[in-house]
């Protein structure tokens, strides 16, 4: 294929993924998808999950502060509404163990001061009387609208400085991670976390 064609190509296929793409964003994307391997790529995961660490612990700084305007509200209820809503009713325990911030007593004892003052209800699994199924009330669902209204504006405080075109680049290389992962764990969380520990012991036992 020409040069020219080449990049006629892929602008055009980025211009499908991006909406309202640009030149610069574009260079960036073409290059960074077309270079080699960096020579010291170790170093580089390590820059950016440090980067990225960071990164979280001061947007959930700035969560729990704007969340003061809640009161009783904390940071872990607003991840498990998150949770809930996407899976529009789920089983307790999914909820708990799809959540790696929470140990499992920990999530349970937050869902059911969350039943208490109404922002999610339990029913029991008409297929299986063990099993309670939770998903958002009304109250809950519009807390959840209110919250992500809140929260959107803090977040921009933080992220405004980063190029559109970067966050779209961004977010598509780390929804891979984060997908692969999370069907780890939706298989199972014990064995999903002894895998990993064994994968680890192997990289230590390699150097």
């Amino acid at each position: 294929m020409q040069p020219l064609v080449q990049l006629i190509t892929a602008w055009q296929q980025y211009t499908e993924q991006v909406p309202n793409a640009r030149v610069e964003g574009f260079c960036y994307h073409y290059l960074s998808a077309n270079k080699g391997q960096a020579s010291n790529n170790n170093q580089a995961d390590l820059q950016l999950a440090k980067q990225l660490g960071k990164t979280n612990s001061i947007l959930k700084t700035y969560y729990k502060l704007a969340l003061r305007q809640i009161p009783g509200f904390e940071l872990e209820w607003y991840y498990l509404l998150e949770a809930i809503a996407a899976g529009h009713e789920l089983r307790k325990t999914e909820i708990v163990s799809f959540n790696l911030l929470l140990e499992p007593t920990t999530g349970i004892d937050i869902l059911n001061r969350m039943l208490k003052v109404g922002i999610i209800s339990e029913r029991v699994d008409p297929a299986d009387k063990r099993v309670r199924l939770i998903k958002l009330t009304n109250e809950g669902i519009d807390l959840l609208n209110h919250l992500n209204a809140l929260l959107d504006k803090v977040t921009w405080m933080v992220l405004a400085q980063v190029d559109t075109d970067d966050k779209v680049v961004i977010t598509r290389a780390l929804s891979g991670i984060v997908d692969k992962h999370t069907a780890m764990f939706h298989e199972g969380k014990t064995k999903a976390i002894e895998n990993m520990e064994l994968a680890i012991k192997q990289l230590i036992d390699k150097g």
